[in-house]
């Protein structure tokens, strides 16, 4: 792409700066208000599926003991004020205690005074990311698009198709993480250290950070047939290539849900491996149904 032709791009941008400006700011103020309910319902649908129902409900038996007590303190509150004094202060520890041995949900925490507001802060900086996006995609299009149809053998509705598949795909992924992988992922590593008695305490910057990321990296990741049936296309890679470095490919996205869920069990890393495959598969099908 000649000089001339990146001016040109810069200037049209440079031009409707002031839009994608005011764009991103409305859109960073406007979902910051909701940042706090947001991360209260990451929180809900990480966490709705535990359940300790083969452990004893030691916070409810403080709570039985704890209204038997109060009873008692009040039939012996006419003959004996100082026992049903005790009694009460007694009843009032072992509610106390109870609300303390709630081990039913994790813990999310924050660990220095501004976590959580930069928490907030940060991601209405990726909401008005996110919503400023499309228009940046639709500027930068209308730079370059005589060139862009001149290099890619498409049309303007094909070029359309691509980018809706792409947003699919990558919802597919991202729903895939978050509403079963991460859920019964958590879950799992839950219950197995509440079998040993060992309740988790999550920061919540931490917990957040997580969920965002392997979630965006599963909704990628389901853009590889797409990816793989256009490098065919254009010339980039052959179907026999791709074959050949198959098993490559299976060991490169291994290390990399390693490096995204460093899971000992291998259980994320295998949920993760499977649609990986299938989708790989799945491309190199339809190139060979298309011949490319």
């Amino acid at each position: 792409m000649a000089m001339e032709e990146v001016a040109g791009i810069v200037a049209e941008l440079r031009k409707k700066l002031i839009y994608i400006v005011a764009l991103f700011g409305f859109g960073t103020i406007v979902s910051f208000s909701f940042m706090g309910e947001l991360i209260k319902r990451i929180e809900y649908d990480m966490f709705w599926r535990i359940s300790l129902s083969d452990k004893p409900d030691a916070a409810g038996q403080l709570v039985n003991i704890s209204n038997n007590l109060s009873f008692i303190s009040e039939k012996l509150a006419a003959n004996s004020s100082v026992i049903a004094q005790n009694l009460t202060l007694m009843s009032g520890e072992l509610l106390n205690i109870s609300r303390n041995l709630n081990l039913q949900t994790p813990a999310i925490v924050y660990l220095s005074p501004m976590e959580v507001l930069m928490l907030e802060f940060k991601l209405s900086l990726i909401c008005g990311v996110i919503i400023t996006l499309p228009l940046v995609i639709y500027y930068i299009y209308k730079g370059i698009r005589r060139k862009l149809l001149q290099v890619l053998p498409v049309s303007v509705g094909m070029l359309l198709f691509i980018f809706l598949a792409a947003l699919i795909l990558f919802l597919l992924g991202a729903g895939y993480s978050y509403y079963f992988l991460l859920p019964v992922f958590l879950t799992y590593i839950y219950q197995d250290a509440a079998s040993m008695g060992v309740n988790a305490t999550f920061s919540v910057y931490e917990f957040i950070y997580f969920i965002v990321i392997t979630t965006v990296i599963f909704g990628i990741s389901f853009d590889l047939p797409l990816l793989l049936i256009m490098m065919s296309r254009l010339g980039i890679a052959t179907r026999q290539t791709l074959a050949h470095y198959r098993r490559h490919a299976y060991v490169i996205m291994l290390i990399i849900a390693a490096w995204v869920t460093p899971d000992p069990t291998m259980l994320s890393q295998i949920m993760l491996m499977v649609p990986f495959v299938i989708l790989y598969e799945i491309s190199l099908l339809v190139m060979r149904v298309t011949g490319k």
